[in-house]
């Protein structure tokens, strides 16, 4: 019998290869990815221009290298052999900026600058927002029942807790350029767990985050290596590979291939029917052909997933749960500038607006920062996000290459006041690429778990849609999952 992954992303790819590691086929099963376009990786796509030799990302371009997430994926880094590739962001690349009131502020890189000194946009220094919090009336013992037990939007959040500046000006921006969402509509629980959980164990987030730091000091662990002996060098705090991140979807490709694990790609599943008493499930594809397998492996975005169930199917409340998990299109342009003085003053990761401007501008990242370039510029502006309908799927013409182009110009001349022509540009448009965890996303998730185990369906989720959008996230997911799957 089969087990068939559905999606060959990242998701999928790392969920082969985990339930490989892990032991879960038996000598009759065999893995089968089944992916609908004619090539793997999902968003995951590097490319190089042959006459500048810049590397553009359609998806991410860093990996961040702390937590427990972070350590697997550089495990798994070094278990496919492309450890060699592993390169630190460019030195000055550290710095972030808030385009904010119409300019332009650097955030401060220095936690006493941060607390002590008054930082624009910010009026007041940070510790006057940590002391409202920590002595705020508004902690976890007075607000109401329903915010305490449950979840509440991050912006409502960090309004309640610190204040209506940091809630517009560095939560705000911060989760349009991580996931292009609404701080309005985000779930604090999800998006901020281990302030959520700080305020409501200890009363404030302030206090509440110093115990937490404290304990860990207190009981912090070397790592070590698989045999307990050595200390294993911990990976960079961010980092990127050369060639482009699309080196780890080739190193997955080359290793499952060698596994025995086939990839079926343009192939597109259309339906998904389970057996009674669990006992299997038949996929159909748009070309008639069907497939009988043991068990799937879903690393499809949710609201895909949920197209693969008949409108008459008996599974139409796990249809609509699955459903309720909200996209968000993202539009991206990359500009490149020959001469690198344009950029003025301005080094670091890049710049995030505020949704206070206004503007379809979610952020700018520098890239000849990050891969640690001199000899010119090269930007990637994105925009849309949770504002994508409004500002580009009302007026179909913003959607053309050249004024995509034309918009990420205007945005880059009004934040970072290069006036300049770019020398070349190449404009991608992102649909329906990342989930968002709106408030309740837990609770959702966790109906839709309960009702694949009351069910006994043979079905495993995977992927963005659930558990994170971040490379970590995707990859710990997956094998988190396929290990409780093998058991």
């Amino acid at each position: 019998m089969t087990i068939a992954i559905l999606g060959g992303g990242l998701a999928g790819l790392s969920a082969a290869y985990y339930l490989k590691r892990e032991g879960g086929i038996e000598k009759n099963q065999s893995i089968q990815i089944i992916e609908a376009s004619n090539q793997t990786g999902g968003w995951i796509q590097s490319w190089k221009d042959q006459n500048t030799n810049v590397i553009s990302e359609l998806g991410p371009r860093t990996i961040r290298g702390r937590g427990k997430s972070a350590n697997n994926t550089y495990s798994l880094i070094k278990e496919l052999g492309i450890e060699n590739l592993v390169r630190n962001v460019g030195i000055d690349a550290s710095a972030r900026y808030i385009f904010a009131n119409g300019k332009i502020h650097q955030l401060p890189m220095s936690v006493w600058k941060a607390l002590f000194t008054v930082n624009q946009p910010f009026t007041k220094p940070w510790i006057y927002y940590v002391l409202r919090e920590c002595f705020s009336s508004h902690n976890s013992k007075s607000i109401s029942p329903d915010v305490q037990n449950n979840d509440e939007s991050a912006y409502d959040f960090f309004c309640r807790t610190f204040g209506h500046e940091f809630a517009d000006y560095l939560i705000s921006p911060l989760l349009c350029g991580v996931c292009g969402g609404n701080s309005k509509q985000m779930s604090v629980k999800f998006m901020f767990g281990a302030l959520y959980e700080a305020e409501r164990k200890h009363g404030t987030v302030g206090l509440g985050l110093l115990k937490e730091q404290l304990s860990s000091i207190l009981n912090r662990e070397k790592i070590k290596d698989t045999k307990g002996t050595n200390i294993v060098k911990p990976p960079p705090s961010v980092y990127y590979l050369d060639g482009g991140l699309q080196r780890l979807i080739h190193a997955l490709d080359i290793n499952n291939e060698s596994q025995g694990i086939h990839t079926n790609l343009n192939t597109r599943c259309t339906e998904l029917h389970f057996h009674e008493n669990g006992k299997g499930a038949r996929i159909v594809f748009s070309n008639g052909k069907q497939l009988e397998c043991s068990h799937v492996i879903s690393a499809l975005p949710a609201h895909n997933l949920a197209s693969l169930f008949c409108v008459k199917s008996q599974h139409s409340p796990l249809t609509q749960l699955l459903k309720s998990i909200p996209m968000v299109s993202i539009a991206t342009v990359n500009l490149t500038y020959d001469d690198p003085k344009v950029m003025g003053p301005y080094k670091g990761f890049g710049v995030l607006s505020s949704p206070l401007e206004k503007l379809s501008l979610l952020g700018i990242i520098f890239n000849n920062y990050i891969y640690g370039h001199s000899d010119r510029v090269d930007l990637t502006v994105m925009m849309g996000g949770y504002g994508f309908k409004e500002h580009f799927v009302k007026n179909s013409k913003c959607l053309s290459e050249e004024k995509l182009a034309d918009t990420a110009v205007g945005h880059v001349k009004r934040v970072l006041n290069i006036q300049s022509t770019p020398n070349t540009y190449s404009t991608q448009i992102l649909n329906d690429c990342i989930p968002q965890y709106t408030v309740g996303h837990y609770e959702r998730v966790t109906k839709i778990q309960e009702y694949i185990n009351v069910r006994r369906l043979p079905l495993t989720l995977v992927g963005s849609s659930y558990a994170g959008i971040s490379i970590n996230d995707v990859i710990f997911a997956s094998m988190t999952a396929m290990r409780k799957l093998c058991k």
